[in-house]
């Protein structure tokens, strides 16, 4: 730990350099305003109304110019969008294509399979779900941590009787 003296010698390096760099400040500041008073070519009212003129108009370019990005950024989104649902109707009608070509039965006979086995799907799924809150249920009422379900067989999943 540095003694009383070590530190005080610290705090006051530090003021110094803070101090050097204020007067710095103040110095370069009087420079300048000096050097705008001799090298002026005009009155300072008049110099005042040429650069309020100036401001305004890099003001009027920047809003000109953030306007244009926003439209532009507006267009491209427009531009993403419309290729999107190009690509999802692409990807429609070359699924509806591929799998009218592929299908070896007929539409009414695909549509009653496809009805049973989203129904075998759904009733297994709920049977599943609950199968598990009652064990988690009896897991709570016993003050014992619920087991984590580890694999697709214990949830007695028969892969022959879902699809």
């Amino acid at each position: 730990m540095p003694d009383e003296e070590t530190r005080f010698a610290h705090n006051g390096a530090s003021d110094r350099a803070r101090g050097g760099f204020v007067a710095l400040a103040v110095i370069a500041a009087a420079v300048g305003a000096g050097a705008a008073l001799l090298l002026a070519p005009e009155d300072g009212a008049e110099t005042r109304k040429r650069v309020g003129r100036r401001l305004r108009s890099v003001r009027g370019e920047a809003a000109q110019t953030i306007a244009q990005l926003r439209r532009e950024i507006r267009r491209k989104r427009h531009q993403a969008r419309r290729e999107n649902q190009l690509m999802g109707l692409a990807g429609l009608l070359i699924g509806a294509g591929l799998a009218a070509v592929l299908n070896p039965e007929s539409g009414p006979t695909t549509r009653r399979r496809l009805g049973s086995t989203w129904s075998r799907i759904k009733v297994g799924a709920v049977d599943r779900i609950d199968r598990l809150r009652a064990r988690q249920e009896a897991g709570t009422e016993e003050g014992a941590e619920a087991d984590s379900v580890r694999t697709v067989q214990e949830l007695g999943r028969d892969p022959n009787t879902v699809f």
